[in-house]
């Protein structure tokens, strides 16, 4: 999770002062840190990496689904290939 400071705050060692990004925040740790009013969520930042992971899923479903497609495909052609292969067989 992506916060924005709302002061200066300390986390993992870094000081960030207020409208400093605190970036790549474990869960727990930004919970806590929202709960004592130090920082608030990057709302514009999570949004974004919401809809990069969206968009990622997406994708890989898209692949998928080629790959089941293109698979099918081929054995379709291997299946034609050994049926024409067989007619050719019997007619000789």
């Amino acid at each position: 999770m992506d916060l924005i400071a709302l002061g200066s705050v300390k986390h993992n060692g870094k000081w960030f002062n207020n409208g400093d990004s605190i970036k790549r925040v474990k869960k727990e740790d930004g919970e806590r840190l929202i709960e004592f009013g130090v920082a608030r969520v990057d709302e514009e930042s999570e949004s974004r990496r919401k809809a990069e992971e969206a968009e990622k899923k997406l994708a890989e479903e898209l692949a998928k689904k080629e790959a089941e497609e293109k698979q099918k495909a081929e054995a379709e052609a291997r299946k034609k290939t050994e049926e024409d292969a067989n007619k050719e067989k019997e007619k000789k």
